[in-house]
């Protein structure tokens, strides 16, 4: 019993710790912010790409994945691939530009996209209190919309659409986390040769750079490997309604990090805004102990007649 609870706690720590490094990781990008964010975008798929051929040959899982992937396997991960380095590059540029509250909205959103895509591409049931969830965040996003001028409105969007997006696409892949991001990766790199012969893709390499920003930029591919191997042993061990409170570290991280190191400024109506969506998002994920609690007081209320 005392070793399946330490596994458990150990399991925790990995999911928390996870989501904070993705969190504190605008400061890794803010770091960077003399390269432009394509070029810090470029550096990170290779760098990705590294570590995963590293980490995957290392465990001989290389050829077992080139033999389970199908042509349907390369559909969705091509499309996830698009999603991602969208979410990367918008990221990256909000961490360079000062804008980290946006990215943590944005991440605080996609759950609710993954929800409203799932009802909405998958034909998945829909419970009132997931619909409440979701009309409650409708109205905080067109708060932020209309009332919230300081804010960067793009960014918390497309992060929000891009992350929704993805987890919608993860939920229908046959593959793990480590051999999806692989193949993701991989398209995206692929892509960089054709991207920059057709002019679409123009890297700036200020001289000169200096030995530590050579070393950063290798290390940019722990940035997505190392919490995604975190997040690994986390789900590995933990029920998934514990791995759904792990949706709040990231968020709360950044806006942390954005008030206290970036100085960001929060209008009322933003942090009004920021509270009622992680109320929304504590709702849906209670929604299982409220309804047996609903359950077992109508059962009780039978038996009582």
């Amino acid at each position: 019993m005392m070793a399946l609870a330490s596994r458990h706690m150990a399991a925790a720590c990995a999911g928390i710790t996870a989501n904070v490094l993705l969190g504190l990781s605008a400061l890794f990008w803010k770091t960077l912010g003399a390269l432009p964010p394509l070029t810090l975008l470029t550096a990170r798929i290779i760098a990705s790409l590294a570590a995963l051929l590293l980490i995957m040959g290392a465990l001989g899982r290389l050829r077992a994945l080139a033999q389970r992937v199908s042509r349907r396997d390369v559909a969705i991960h091509v499309t996830a691939a698009i999603l991602v380095a969208c979410n990367w590059l918008t990221f990256i540029w909000a961490s360079i530009q000062g804008h980290v509250v946006e990215s943590g909205l944005g991440y605080l959103l996609a759950p609710f996209v993954a929800i409203a895509a799932g009802r909405l591409v998958f034909g998945e049931t829909m419970s009132p209190t997931r619909l409440a969830a979701l009309l409650l965040i409708a109205g905080c996003v067109l708060l932020l919309a209309f009332r919230s001028q300081e804010l960067q409105h793009r960014v918390y969007l497309i992060i929000g659409i891009t992350w929704g997006a993805y987890a919608c696409l993860k939920k229908i892949a046959t593959l793990d986390a480590f051999g999806g991001l692989l193949c993701e990766t991989l398209v995206l790199a692929l892509l960089l040769p054709a991207l920059a012969w057709s002019g679409a893709l123009h890297l700036a390499w200020p001289p000169p750079l200096t030995s530590a920003t050579w070393a950063l930029l290798a290390a940019s591919g722990l940035v997505s490997v190392l919490p995604l191997w975190l997040f690994s042993l986390a789900a590995a061990r933990l029920p998934i309604t514990i791995m759904g409170f792990f949706q709040f570290v990231l968020p709360v991280t950044q806006l942390l990090v954005a008030v206290l190191v970036y100085h960001q400024t929060l209008s009322a109506n933003s942090a009004l805004c920021f509270g009622l969506i992680c109320a929304a998002l504590l709702l849906m994920l209670c929604e299982p102990v409220l309804t047996r609690v609903v359950g077992a007081a109508r059962g009780n209320r039978r038996d009582a007649h």
